[in-house]
């Protein structure tokens, strides 16, 4: 069983004699969408998402096991930022804006992990879902979110990366050249691409 407390009563999730994990990545997902749509995300499926400096994506996509792998009844958190030069290889992107893009999708991505065992990039789903929820939540608002806020355009990318703790991998000296070239400013992105070939 997994039980979600709602007023004094407690929802129970089954399928068979199986956890639905779907109903319970559902309500989690549902119960953290209300916490962060004031923050101009929106939903997606799986994903929540917003746009910031016009065509960068900050987005948190929940995946529901990885069933491929053989792995069940556990929920994935990931969290990308997408800019969308360093992705497509280009100074000036002609592609058409999609609504939305998921967390794998992002150059700059980490996953949530549980708190009770840091080693852990998944929640439990086994677990209380109330915990699960509030796990994710406190992450989300203390760590990604001041990330995501620091990280709103290509300039604070740029400059404030080192100091944003919610997301671990820094630009390449290929990203940052492409997004000194979208920013116009040659003589840097000339510098970053020769760093970058130095280093290969």
């Amino acid at each position: 069983y997994n039980k979600c407390k709602k007023g004094d009563d407690f929802v129970y999730f089954e399928k068979d004699t199986e956890l639905d994990t779907k109903a319970i990545v559902d309500e989690i997902e549902k119960t953290v969408y209300a916490q962060i749509k004031p923050l101009g995300f929106r939903k997606h499926g799986r994903t929540l998402h917003r746009f910031v400096d016009g065509d960068i994506s900050q987005a948190i996509t929940f995946q529901n096991g990885c069933p491929e792998k053989g792995i069940y009844d556990v929920l994935f958190v990931n969290v990308g930022i997408r800019i969308p030069e360093c992705v497509l290889r280009t100074f000036a992107p002609e592609e058409a804006l999609k609504k939305y893009y998921p967390a794998y999708d992002c150059n700059l991505r980490c996953d949530l992990t549980d708190s009770e065992d840091q080693k852990k990039d998944y929640f439990d789903l086994h677990h209380p879902i109330q915990e699960i929820v509030n796990d994710i939540i406190c992450k989300i608002k203390d760590c990604v979110i001041p990330a995501f806020n620091t990280l709103n355009s290509r300039r604070d990318i740029l400059e404030n990366q080192k100091n944003a703790n919610g997301l671990s991998r820094q630009l390449t000296n290929l990203e940052k050249a492409m997004v000194f070239g979208r920013m116009g400013d040659m003589k840097k992105a000339e510098l970053f691409f020769n760093q970058y070939y130095d280093e290969n």
